[in-house]
């Protein structure tokens, strides 16, 4: 598999991309779990997203982004193939003897 990463533009923030926003989440919390959103990150000022897609090619990450609930509040897609995306490994947290 490869990594996309997708930088996604926002139209400005209204009612009706805050009414998406839940269906948006759920969507995005089910791709993460079947592994195929790698990292997902929205900027402090709302209006740009970036993720990073795990797919067999751009075609298949394209499509995942345009399943989006948000997709037709998006102004401007943006996708760089990676060719490798790092991140920290997912540790437990300590144990505590208390």
């Amino acid at each position: 598999m490869a990594a996309y990463l997708f930088q996604l533009e926002l139209s400005e923030f209204s009612d009706d991309l805050a009414a998406v926003v839940p269906f948006h989440r759920e969507h995005i919390n089910k791709l993460f779990s079947e592994g195929r959103i790698l990292s997902y990150s929205v900027s402090i000022h709302r209006n740009l997203i970036w993720c990073v897609i795990n797919a067999e090619e751009e075609q298949e990450a394209m499509e995942m982004v345009l399943a989006f609930p948000l997709y037709p509040h998006f102004v401007e897609v943006s996708c760089h193939p990676l060719l490798f995306h790092n991140t920290l490994p997912a540790t437990l947290p300590g144990i505590s003897l208390n």
